[in-house]
């Protein structure tokens, strides 16, 4: 997947990922247990899964699906087909986001100032996704390891997150930090 260095920082470094397909699914309440077990989807709150497409709970009956491989007709059709029977929609929500990886020892630093989300590295664990309001956007974040995480906003604030987050690099809680020793705690 062809991704863009937007900046760089001692303790954080904020790639834009192109080309990423996002498809929203939903499915009526009564058969969200059904769609779970065919499309191995995540059935606990807050939790993704999956490798290509991978899966993100969204809520009790909707799920985010995203692949790098598969263009957003391929997973359609491919949920389109197991799903046959049951009353469900998916779709290419791909042109409407946009998506960044925020990879270093401050990226957890740098989420916790935008959000009320507890983002410490043993609550907000690999395998954890929520959306909440992140200096005044909505933003979908999904924590890919300890100090990696992706990040999914609508396409027309995705310049704001980026100017939000590059002007958070020059706060002191995260300008002034020693980051070449500094473990997640």
């Amino acid at each position: 997947m062809p991704e863009q260095v937007i900046f760089e920082h001692p303790g954080f470094q904020l790639r834009q990922i192109n080309g990423r397909t996002i498809v929203r699914l939903r499915v009526r309440p009564d058969d969200a247990d059904t769609a779970v077990s065919l499309l191995e989807l995540p059935g606990q709150p807050l939790r993704w899964s999956g490798e290509d497409p991978a899966s993100y709970w969204l809520g009790p009956d909707q799920w985010l699906l995203t692949s790098d491989t598969k263009p957003a007709s391929d997973v359609i059709c491919h949920i389109d087909i197991i799903l046959t029977g049951l009353l469900h929609v998916a779709v290419d929500m791909s042109s409407g986001y946009q998506c960044f990886e925020l990879t270093g020892p401050a990226a957890r630093t740098i989420l916790a100032m935008g959000c009320g989300v507890d983002m410490h590295s043993s609550a907000f664990v690999a395998g954890h996704c929520t959306h909440t309001h992140f200096a005044n956007v909505l933003l979908f974040i999904v924590a890919i390891d300890v100090n990696s995480f992706n990040l999914y906003v609508d396409r027309s604030y995705a310049r704001y997150l980026c100017d939000w987050l590059e002007a958070a690099g020059e706060d002191p809680m995260t300008r002034d930090l020693h980051y070449q020793s500094q473990e997640a705690n």
